[in-house]
């Protein structure tokens, strides 16, 4: 029986990051069942916009896909190669992987002239967010470019999915889930053996994890902690994360309310061998975000079968089950988010272990592959 081909638009390895590690997923897991041609991208941002301190993941552990490293976004000579390339392979679909409005004009001249070329090809887009994080001059614009030949839209939460009908009501807009990573899992540790060695062992610990980006309220969860610590004096935050932007905003809050010894703040990106041990050592994660769509860093934690304190933007109270798997605040005030704290660490830890068991099999890889 002929394999159904495939081809995936979007960064994977020796891209860093949440796209890439989603992307490559994708492609692995289609790659089981059907030919996979993995179009990677050559250059992903310009240094000069790149807020960063690298593009690249410098991990000694890393999960690389058969790929092409074809495309530039911001270089419209590579477009064609892209387009040309794919064309030769003949897949059945195509697979974009959508998440800010920079990838919008490559996208959607890409898609324009398979079109032009091919009307037996359909196209679909993963879209990872459609209202962008950060202000974009005509990201409206832009969004629907992007995405004006794809036959399918598929969405990774619900208020995404909302979206999507809002900004193209004659699209099929279809209603997906994030699937969980498990890349990370290594059981390298216990959660004794990981709070021992992070020198936590008598701590009550509060992990804030990933890139950290005003939108994600980092400020917020700091503010909180005070309130926290009122009533649960063994409460140690842990935040762990490269800042895009200026880090002082963040320091001096910690310094401003006296809480550099309940803190450990560790202003770095993560190699993939040493995401495990800070989630091992956590008694919960934080997501204290101001606004969202959903989060890749949920399905790290649940695969570790850690629970988490969420705010009620976005996707979010879609993944945090309320009582079942975590908690969701009732608003993004730090008091709101600090008693949503205090209220998870009395829920049984045992139950909450045995829900996200439950929820992880709605989100597996070859589920949403099917979907695919």
């Amino acid at each position: 029986m002929k394999k159904k081909r495939y081809a995936v638009v979007g960064p994977v390895y020796p891209f860093r990051g949440g796209i890439s590690q989603f992307t490559s997923h994708l492609a692995e897991t289609l790659g089981k069942k059907s030919e996979v041609l993995c179009i990677n991208f050559r250059k992903q941002y310009p240094s000069l916009i790149f807020p960063g301190q690298s593009q690249h993941d410098k991990s000694n552990v890393f999960m690389q896909v058969p790929n092409e490293r074809v495309l530039t976004p911001y270089n419209p000579l590579t477009f064609g190669k892209a387009a040309k390339r794919i064309l030769e392979f003949q897949p059945e679909q195509i697979i974009f992987s959508y998440w800010i409005p920079f990838m919008a004009y490559a996208y959607g001249i890409i898609s324009r002239k398979i079109k032009k070329r091919s009307n037996n090809i359909v196209i679909k887009t993963i879209a990872h967010n459609l209202e962008s994080h950060e202000n974009w001059a005509f990201g409206d614009k832009l969004i629907r470019y992007a995405m004006k030949n794809s036959n399918s839209i598929i969405t990774l939460s619900g208020s995404v999915y909302e979206t999507g009908l809002k900004l193209f009501p004659d699209k099929d807009i279809i209603q997906g889930f994030h699937p969980t990573y498990s890349f990370y899992n290594n059981n390298r540790f216990t959660k004794i053996e990981a709070k021992e060695k992070m020198d936590l062992k008598d701590k009550k610990v509060i992990l804030f994890f990933g890139y950290i980006k005003p939108y994600k309220g980092l400020d917020i969860l700091i503010k909180s902690l005070p309130n926290v610590r009122e009533q649960m004096p063994d409460a140690h935050l842990l935040i762990i994360g490269e800042v895009y932007g200026n880090p002082k905003l963040y320091h001096d809050l910690i310094n401003k309310l006296d809480l550099n010894d309940h803190v450990t703040f560790c202003q770095q990106f993560v190699p993939n061998e040493q995401v495990e041990i800070y989630f091992k050592a956590a008694d919960v994660l934080a997501l204290p975000y101001k606004q969202a769509t959903q989060s890749g860093v949920v399905q790290i934690a649940y695969d570790m079968e850690l629970g988490a304190v969420a705010t009620p933007v976005g996707g979010l109270p879609e993944m945090v089950i309320h009582n079942k798997t975590g908690i969701v605040a009732e608003s993004v005030l730090p008091e709101d988010y600090a008693k949503a704290v205090l209220d998870f660490f009395e829920l049984d830890k045992e139950k909450i272990k045995q829900n996200i068991k439950e929820e992880n099999k709605k989100y597996s890889w070859e589920s949403f592959a099917e979907l695919i």
